[in-house]
């Protein structure tokens, strides 16, 4: 069978999507990237409007496609938990993401989806080295109820794999080719086996996963400061690990923190950030930041772009508030103007630009450890261990490191890089 994946969201969702893939070109399908398939899976998100709306124009276009050659659409993730079934189109909760596999072997009539409880975790493995970069889902789901968030209904209350599968998974992940293993999940710093975390068992985890044999690296998502403890700042030292971390935030304000029920504040940001930064130097720091939260002022925005001046964050990904039905933010009063909003993301896009262009300044004439991941017109990129984006002009094996010497080109959208013959 030909099938067709289009992917939306988070990382999260990348990685459950990649290991459904892999099961089924294990079980003889063909992955198409054309609308000439039997069978199309949008795996959705939820989390703003403007993701929504994307589900929504995928699930009409590939319905339509569907039906010219008798073939069905089967939605899964977020979106999917609270649409019905109707005509060509099969909805497949996050719950059970993971048995599409066996779904699509088992349905011979998809009017009965042969659906059962499945664990969070049961995704089959990515196997095939394609990419030198991999997520491994480690935690799923999230109980902090932001009020602005839909995923906690989403995805449900947080649950962690166990340590040792874990730390096998990693292992026959690099013994398969892999060199960056991206630890993913909605909450990593919530990840535990005992229950609720605090940082310190994912700690513990990263530190497991260092400890194995083999060429590779560890890269941790996106964190909540109150996660980042001392413990896992210290392992941010170790060679292994990729000195990049998207350190949460929403807002600098501490108004707008407490109304989005954010548990920190500015001051408490500020100080992790500095002992981040005071234990790697040049680590980059990135975050998000949502502009225009109800309420949110002139004077709000101006302490969110003071903040991230003063963290010294290298890149801001910017969102408009969108209010999400079932949430507390969506009812809250204070409405900020579309147009202001607009406006707001445009200068914070342009601060951050400013900001990324500044970090990648202080690698001038540096030696890096360069991953390279694509060979393509006698030119490969890649990334070094700060997750800067490195070009080099010859042609090099995939998935190898290599040190390279980097200059700042302007206009180029990454660092050019030449390899150091002399090591």
């Amino acid at each position: 069978m030909k099938i067709k994946i289009a992917s939306l969201g988070c990382r999260l969702n990348r990685s459950e999507i990649e290991s459904v893939s892999t099961a089924l070109q294990d079980m003889g399908h063909v992955i198409t990237r054309g609308d000439d398939a039997d069978l199309f899976i949008i795996n959705s998100c939820a989390v703003t409007l403007k993701s929504e709306r994307a589900t929504l124009r995928l699930i009409k276009h590939f319905s339509e496609a569907a039906a010219e050659r008798g073939g069905r659409v089967i939605v899964a993730g977020c979106t999917a938990n609270r649409l019905r079934s109707e005509g060509n189109v099969f909805h497949v909760p996050n719950d059970y993401k993971a048995m599409i596999p066996t779904i699509i072997r088992e349905w011979d009539d998809f009017g009965s989806p042969p659906v059962s409880e499945s664990s969070r975790f049961d995704f089959a493995l990515p196997v095939r080295s394609s990419t030198t970069r991999v997520n491994l889902k480690i935690q799923d789901g999230c109980d902090s109820f932001c009020s602005y968030c839909i995923v906690p209904l989403k995805r449900g209350v947080p649950r962690s794999k166990p340590a040792e599968r874990v730390i096998d998974e990693c292992a026959r992940l690099v013994e398969s080719g892999y060199r960056e293993i991206v630890l993913t999940g909605v909450m990593i710093g919530k990840y535990s086996e005992e229950g609720a975390g605090d940082g310190e068992s994912l700690a513990d985890l990263a530190g497991s996963l260092c400890a194995l044999e083999g060429r590779f690296r560890i890269h941790l998502t996106s964190i909540m400061p109150l996660y980042v403890t001392p413990k896992l700042i210290d392992l941010l030292r170790h060679d292994r690990m990729v000195k990049h971390l998207h350190l949460s935030l929403q807002s600098g304000s501490d108004a707008v923190l407490e109304r989005m029920n954010r548990p920190y504040g500015r001051d408490e940001y500020l100080a992790i950030a500095g002992r981040i930064r005071e234990a790697v130097p040049d680590i980059n720091l990135t975050t998000d930041v949502i502009v225009g939260f109800p309420g949110e002022t002139e004077g709000d925005f101006h302490q969110t772009v003071e903040l991230l001046r003063e963290a010294g964050i290298s890149h801001v990904h910017t969102f408009r508030f969108s209010p999400r039905p079932g949430t507390a933010a969506a009812a809250m009063p204070d409405p900020v103007p579309e147009g202001v909003k607009r406006e707001r993301s445009e200068r914070l896009i342009e601060e951050s630009e400013a900001w990324k262009r500044k970090y990648r300044a202080r690698f001038e004439g540096r030696r890096n450890v360069f991953l390279s991941e694509r060979a393509r017109g006698g030119r490969t990129s890649g990334f070094n261990e700060f997750y800067v984006p490195i070009k080099v002009e010859e042609s090099l094996p995939r998935g190898e490191f290599f040190t390279v010497t980097t200059r700042v080109k302007p206009g180029m959208d990454a660092l050019e890089g030449t390899i150091c013959r002399d090591d």
